[in-house]
């Protein structure tokens, strides 16, 4: 049976592709089809169609589904999707230089418009003063940006270094508000979690072993080549991707376990925001995978 993927695709995606290129998925026994979306509505709407059965993204859209549809979705993997940074056209010297502006968005609800409205907010700026513009993946935000329908967007790697380097303007990083808020992280239904423990522990392994591979300095070279390859970007480019993906305090995780802490800052954040969690920030992670796979449940 092919297990089916959804990701983004940016960073955060590249320890999927690692473990796809490395050959890692089929030495756990697994066959993996990886699909790229186009937006977290295509997304998560196909997690509960059961068209995918594991998904990779900012685990406020895990909150926001759950509670509004009823499904049982949890995080299972820890990622990250640092840096967020909110970029501007070059025009634009200040977040509250974005009054009156369009502002291109995933979901005008989930995902990364949690920490924007934050950013928004401190600068003085109510839901009355900007335009949400839906536009749907960073890369097609990243496009809308370059084209002038958007003023201003939250991108990730590669997509914002690459705008910044073409002199579009950083006006703030996500790091700065909240510093300690999770990042994309992998995402399954609670039922199909505990109906496919095997298939599981397999994928966890086969990511895990990918993360060992990309920390290794050795693998740089090739690391750079996988990004460069797969994200159709420049070799300097690609070297950004790298060096911030093995970041130790804001990279992926080497041991792919979801920061409780980051969870609790995503729940806190979406509160702050007036749409409070329905749930305490632990019912929407399992850390079962994990307990099976890297020992945790020993510590019990």
């Amino acid at each position: 049976m092919t297990l089916r993927v959804c990701t983004f695709s940016g960073a955060s995606s590249l320890p999927m592709l690692a473990a796809e290129e490395l050959g890692l998925f089929t030495k756990a026994g697994l066959d993996v089809e990886l699909v790229q979306t186009r937006s977290s509505d295509e997304l998560m709407g196909g997690l509960l169609d059961g068209e995918f059965q594991i998904v990779h993204a900012a685990p406020d859209n895990y909150i926001a589904w759950r509670d509004r549809t009823g499904a049982e979705i949890v995080a299972w993997i820890g990622g990250t999707s640092g840096p967020v940074l909110l970029v501007a056209r070059p025009e634009i010297a200040g977040i509250e230089d974005l009054r009156g502006r369009v502002i291109g968005v995933d979901a005008p609800t989930s995902g990364f418009v949690s920490i924007l409205r934050k950013m928004l907010r401190r600068a003085g700026l109510g839901p009355e003063d900007i335009t949400f513009e839906i536009v749907g993946a960073t890369h097609l935000r990243a496009s809308a940006l370059r084209d002038g329908r958007i003023d201003a967007s939250m991108l990730t790697l590669p997509w914002s270094a690459a705008t910044e380097r073409d002199g579009f303007r950083i006006l703030a990083d996500a790091r700065t508000e909240v510093p300690r808020l999770q990042g994309s992280s992998g995402g399954s239904l609670r039922a199909w979690l505990d109906a496919e423990p095997e298939t599981a522990d397999a994928y966890l392994r086969a990511i895990v072993a990918a993360l060992t591979w990309l920390q290794h300095p050795d693998h740089a070279g090739r690391t750079r080549d996988i990004i460069a390859r797969r994200f159709g970007i420049e070799a300097d480019l690609a070297e950004t991707v790298r060096t911030a993906f093995v970041d130790p305090v804001n990279g992926w995780p080497p041991s792919a376990l979801v920061d409780p802490v980051g969870m609790a800052a995503v729940c806190a954040l979406r509160t702050e925001n007036g749409d409070p969690p329905r749930e305490p920030p632990e019912a929407y992670v399992s850390l079962e995978p994990y307990r099976r796979v890297l020992g945790f449940g020993l510590l019990e």
